[in-house]
């Protein structure tokens, strides 16, 4: 029955914007609202799934396949449909020794950089340092809003800060989290750093990657990571800049 009454329901919404458009002349206005119409139908056709006793439910969306990166010795989650590009650090190539990594998605972006210097760049350093970097390579003025530890990847403490580009208005137009740590397998500094238009998907991004990142590929990793938000606490610019 509730199927039924469903498609009752979808069939007489169709037929009203159609007899409406046939007490008229032809309208641009009304076949552009039927076939907006047409495929909210079609859409709704395949989120609802009609069971062998009548009963309507919402199908089960189609899990997105997840491909493990691990080109450069660590493990990090990427959809298998997410185009990665990396390149050097120092050089043009990306190595084990140092690379940066770039893929974006869903309205987020990633950057991830490694260095294995000696001493390692401790995770405050990274952190600053990929903050420093964004700028120079976008030449655009970010606005830093905190900065802390609690960070943690792989069970290894990080720290990390958040920042936030404004329009001319002063609006917020963009939000970016960056977290910093060390690998004690290799001695090698990481930074990551997650941007785009929404603090939440951006959030939710960097939790992500965060979880699922690997010092060591194949590995599997335990440790949850922390949930950083923008908070007016000192802030990695306040450390870059003197």
């Amino acid at each position: 029955m509730r199927a039924t009454r469903l498609i009752l329901i979808i069939t007489a919404c169709l037929s009203v914007v159609i007899l409406a458009g046939c007490s008229k002349e032809k309208d641009s206005g009304d076949s552009k609202k039927i076939e907006e119409l047409t495929k909210q139908v079609e859409a709704l056709n395949k989120a609802v799934v009609i069971d062998a006793n009548g009963i309507a439910r919402l199908a089960t969306p189609t899990p997105v396949a997840i491909a493990d990166y691990k080109q450069y010795g660590f493990g990090l989650p990427v959809p298998s449909n997410v185009k990665v590009t990396a390149a050097g650090v120092t050089g043009k190539d990306a190595s084990n020794d140092n690379g940066s990594l770039l893929a974006s998605s869903g309205g987020t972006s990633l950057f991830l950089v490694w260095n294995k210097v000696s001493p390692p760049l401790s995770a405050q350093e990274s952190v600053v340092g990929a903050f420093n970097v964004l700028e120079s390579l976008t030449q655009a003025k970010f606005e830093a809003q905190g900065a802390g530890q609690g960070l943690n990847v792989d069970s290894q403490p990080g720290s990390y800060g958040t920042f936030v580009t404004r329009d001319a208005r002063g609006t917020i137009e963009g939000v970016g989290i960056i977290g910093g740590w060390i690998c004690p397998n290799d001695k090698r500094s990481y930074a990551m750093t997650v941007t785009g238009k929404a603090l939440e998907p951006v959030q939710q991004s960097f939790v992500y990657l965060t979880n699922g990142f690997r010092c060591e590929s194949g590995k599997t990793q335990t440790a949850p990571a922390a949930t950083p938000t923008p908070t007016k606490t000192a802030s990695p610019a306040a450390t870059a800049r003197p």
